[in-house]
This record gives C-alpha cells, sequence and structure tokens, in this order.
C-alpha cells in the first residue's frame, strides 16, 4: 500500500510545481537583470540574454522575438500557463522563435552558463505566419533555421518571416556574407568571432553575439576574411523608404 501513496504524492508536488509556475508573477526585459540591452532603432530592441547555472527569467513580451543561441546548451523554455519542466537541446546558431502576448520562461538547469542574442521585432509583420505553399494555406510556418550537417562544411539555410528574413549560416574562408535581398537594412549575429571584408577595403571584426546593423548591401559583398569557418545569424528587413549606409 506504500507505493500508490509515493505516486500520489509524487503526482501532486509535480502539480503543485506546475501551478506555481503558471501563477508566476511576470517581470520586464528592462527589470530582468539577465538581460542587457545592446542594439536598438526603429525596428528592432537586441539585448544580450545570460543565464548562469540554476537562473531563470520569466518575462511578458510586447513584441514577437528571435532567440539567438551562441553554443550547445541545454534550457527549459515554457509559455505562460505550461508547466516549467520540459527541457530542450539548442545548438549554438540555432534560433527559436516565439510570438508576443503571454509570459515566457527560460530556465539553465546545466552546470554551463548560457549566452544568447534575443531580438525583438517592432513591427507585428515579422513573423513565420505567411502562405505556406505545402498545403495551399495561410498558417504558421517554421520558427527556427536548421544547423549544419558538417562542422567545418559550408551552411546556409533560410527561413522568410514576412516582414523580415532570417538566415543561419557558416561561412568558409573567402565566402561572401549570405545576403538574399540586399535592398533592405539587415542585423548580423555573430555567433563565433567574425572577421569580414569588402572589396573597397572596409573591414568589420565582431565577437560571438557582439551585434552589427548593416544598411543596404555595399557594391562589394563582405567576405569572411578569417582563416577559420564562421558561424553567423542575419536578420534581412523589407528596404525603407531612405537607404542608409552600413554601420561600423
Amino acid at each position: 500500500m506504500r507505493l500508490p501513496f509515493l505516486l500520489a504524492t509524487a503526482f501532486l508536488t509535480t502539480f503543485l510545481l506546475a501551478g506555481m509556475a503558471s501563477a508566476e508573477t511576470a517581470s520586464s526585459i528592462a527589470a530582468d537583470p539577465h538581460f542587457s540591452l545592446l542594439f536598438h532603432n526603429g525596428k528592432v530592441e537586441v539585448y544580450s540574454l545570460v543565464l548562469r547555472p540554476q537562473e531563470r527569467s520569466y518575462d511578458l513580451y510586447d513584441h514577437n522575438f528571435l532567440l539567438v543561441t551562441l553554443q550547445d546548451s541545454e534550457l527549459v523554455m515554457w509559455p505562460e500557463g505550461a508547466s516549467d519542466i520540459p527541457s530542450f537541446h539548442l545548438v549554438a546558431g540555432g534560433t527559436n522563435f516565439f510570438y508576443s502576448g503571454r509570459a515566457q520562461g527560460l530556465r539553465n538547469t546545466t552546470s554551463s552558463t548560457y549566452r544568447g542574442v534575443l531580438v525583438e521585432f517592432l513591427d507585428p509583420g515579422v513573423t513565420p505566419y505567411s502562405y505556406q505553399w505545402r498545403t495551399g494555406q495561410w498558417d504558421f510556418g517554421y520558427t527556427s533555421v536548421g544547423s549544419p550537417g558538417n562542422p567545418k562544411g559550408r551552411f546556409s539555410s533560410e527561413l522568410p518571416l514576412g516582414e523580415a528574413n532570417l538566415i543561419g549560416a557558416q561561412l568558409l574562408p573567402g565566402d561572401p556574407l549570405p545576403r538574399v535581398d540586399a535592398t533592405g537594412p539587415a542585423l548580423l549575429v555573430p555567433v563565433t568571432d567574425i572577421d569580414l571584408k569588402a572589396g573597397d577595403g572596409e573591414t568589420i571584426r565582431r565577437s560571438s553575439g557582439e551585434v552589427l546593423w548593416l544598411g543596404v548591401g555595399p557594391k562589394s559583398p563582405y567576405l569572411n576574411a578569417g582563416s577559420q569557418p564562421t558561424r553567423l545569424v542575419l536578420i534581412e528587413f523589407r528596404p525603407d523608404n531612405g537607404a542608409s549606409s552600413p554601420s561600423k
């Protein structure tokens, strides 16, 4: 008779923990010490996210957002009203798209610090909700880009996001930055350290997670000037009324 009692106790404990998670009061990114503002303009607000072992965040997001993971990690992710138990394996350079409107929780249960970059889109038109040619209907599409099968090989994966275009890529030395539409601005998120060079002699260096806002594409494309493969995430936006120059 002891076993049913233990099972019932375990079930009740899990239920109470889930209830506590759903009843937790959400904060905001601005008040959450795990986030640091990296960059903002009329299109995005970009934050660095650092979760040390056993730390968690639970915030209400006013805009759709993208989480870019900078190293292989395990992270518990749960939306408002759900249990804070499911754990997900996240790969370096992987992306996860989330919708605004309800709180989202993140918890690091590992012994290593989690590092990521969170991009909030100020335009609600940045969304994977689009016409799905496979089904012939408007519906929610994929929310993440793929990852390279070869850790040292060339890789590029594209995901349409309505008013934006998401590209995950790994460049070999000499490879160009994978602009699909260089007529509009773009946000570059280096997953690894990156060294870019344009044909006119311009050079740009960024460390992992140090974002870069790019205007319309230069006459000569940026090339990977490093000696090693480099991993990045690029978010292209539809052209503005006025063209802007690349920022350094």
